[in-house]
């Protein structure tokens, strides 16, 4: 998903994926923005090197700076902490 978004939807330059301000596909997408790193820090799996995706890197920053949404974003630390239990709870279930 992040290779068909760095290839093929942010180009020439667009700051959203609709051009300069957000639309649907943004919202869609904010999974991207702001889970990957819970999931990493839950995991321990580096899934976004922002090196790799420059452009997935500049949305993410743009998409989090929109005052919208970057002050209706879930807390980062709730989010990992809801994560943490939700791992130990599925690790110290019993499977039939």
């Amino acid at each position: 998903m992040l290779e068909a978004m760095e290839e093929h939807v942010l180009i020439g330059g667009k700051k959203f994926f609709g051009g300069d301000e957000i639309n649907m596909v943004d919202i869609a997408f904010c999974m991207v923005a702001h889970w990957l790193g819970a999931i990493k820090d839950i995991a321990g799996l580096q899934v976004f090197e922002p090196h790799k995706f420059p452009r997935v890197s500049s949305w993410i920053k743009n998409f989090k700076s929109v005052p919208v949404i970057k002050d209706n974003l879930p807390d980062t630390d709730k989010i990992v902490a809801h994560l943490k239990r939700r791992k130990e709870m599925l690790l110290t279930s019993k499977s039939y």
